[in-house]
């Protein structure tokens, strides 16, 4: 898979739905940051949120890898995971698109 080249038009389409993916999981992120950060009545609440959000980081650095070679992966799991949708991925070869159906689909 790491061999797959990418049109122009399948490089757009691909960071057209790996950017609304990524923006839907920091506005989640921001939105549980509010409610923890309005929850916090202490000084170690302060250090608790500020772990949660270094691993939160950590995860989704490691998960929204844009790079060419992990892109089938990435968009296999975001579509298992829900954070995609099918048709969002509509101007891929389908190549590709059977390559992110068959590792989304469950085992």
């Amino acid at each position: 898979m790491n061999d797959l080249k990418w049109s122009d038009k399948e490089k757009r389409v691909a960071r057209q739905a790996f950017e609304v993916a990524l923006a839907a999981e920091l506005a989640e992120l921001i939105a549980d940051f509010k409610v923890r950060a309005a929850a916090a009545t202490e000084p170690d609440d302060l250090w608790a949120i500020e772990e949660h959000l270094r691993q939160r980081r950590k995860e989704i650095d490691w998960q929204y890898d844009y790079r060419y070679s992990q892109l089938i992966f990435i968009f296999a799991r975001l579509l298992r995971d829900g954070r995609i949708r099918e048709d969002q991925l509509f101007g891929l070869s389908e190549v590709k698109l059977s390559q992110i159906r068959r590792l989304a689909s469950p085992e």
